[in-house]
């Protein structure tokens, strides 16, 4: 039989005999520090606009992203202007580098301020205005749903993402209740870990995604380990500090995205004066569903 003749779905029926059979021949998520990019956003006199960091080339993706299923931004903002977007994401996550201004999103009307994080259903308008010279660090999920083709919810539709805003003073107020706590490290970092109303029992962001402030001491090493999700790493405070990943180290720079892959033994040390503070965001919340996180420490 003629390929003419076929069947059409046959035609799209397609066999594939790997060698192995986790085989994919997809390309690896690079570790990665995104410098010309936190060097154009801090600029003093940077135009109001976005800037993504984006690795779809290297990855070999048809749409933008900095990880298979997450995007990460810079949104600029001159003192006075106001900038809009509908990104199509199951959710926004904003936190704010410097500046002040609000964020109007549906009916949510969020005021913010340097140091504050909060997040926004996606799929809908949302316009920034800014009281003075802001910086904001924005991530996303669009890439998960380009992947799956299909369409986020409407901000007046999800059921899963709910306004929140996460005040400077409360993120210390509670990193100061971690610290407070005598004895061995038990996790992989001091952290404070956000959630909204609708991911309560999941303790994430979003549906996919989990959020947290992560800390160390001057002088400390974290301990080697790995876990399934890939990791965005936002530096906050970052004198003297560095990472180990997959064996390559990174500086950190501050207000600079770093990428830690999937999988990839990574490491934390503090070589300053003063505490580390990151914000890192991970693919993680679905594998906690699935009950199959992967941490681990390692050698």
């Amino acid at each position: 039989m003629s390929v003419a003749t076929l069947n059409p779905a046959e035609r799209d029926a397609i066999f594939h005999v790997p060698e192995g059979a986790f085989d994919r021949g997809l390309a690896e998520v690079p570790p990665c520090l995104f410098a010309d990019e936190q060097r154009r956003a801090l600029d003093r006199d940077a135009p109001t606009g976005l800037i993504a960091m984006d690795l779809s080339s290297t990855l070999g993706l048809g749409w933008p992203a900095t990880t298979p299923a997450m995007l990460a931004r810079y949104v600029v903002l001159r003192g006075g202007d106001s900038i809009s977007h509908a990104f199509d994401a199951t959710g926004e996550v904003f936190y704010v580098i410097r500046g002040e201004g609000a964020t109007q999103a549906g009916e949510a009307c969020i005021e913010w301020a340097a140091g504050d994080l909060f997040v926004l259903p996606g799929a809908s308008a949302t316009q920034h205005e800014a009281r003075a010279d802001s910086v904001l660090f924005c991530v996303t999920n669009e890439p998960e749903i380009c992947y799956g083709g299909t369409r986020a919810p409407v901000a007046a539709d999800n059921q899963v993402v709910a306004p929140a805003l996460f005040k400077s003073a409360k993120i210390d107020e509670s990193l100061g209740v971690v610290h407070a706590r005598t004895g061995p490290q038990r996790t992989a970092g001091k952290s404070v870990i956000f959630a909204t109303t609708p991911m309560a029992r999941m303790k994430s962001i979003l549906p996919t995604m989990t959020a947290a402030v992560n800390t160390l001491e001057p002088g400390g090493d974290q301990r080697p380990h790995l876990h399934n999700a890939a990791a965005l790493t936002l530096a906050i405070e970052s004198e003297g500090v560095y990472s180990m990943v997959a064996g390559e180290r990174i500086d950190w720079i501050p207000f600079g995205l770093m990428v830690t892959p999937a999988r990839a033994m990574h490491s934390h040390h503090n070589r300053g004066a003063g505490m580390m503070k990151s914000l890192v965001l991970q693919d993680g919340a679905l594998y906690y569903q699935l009950r199959n996180p992967g941490f681990a420490w390692t050698p």
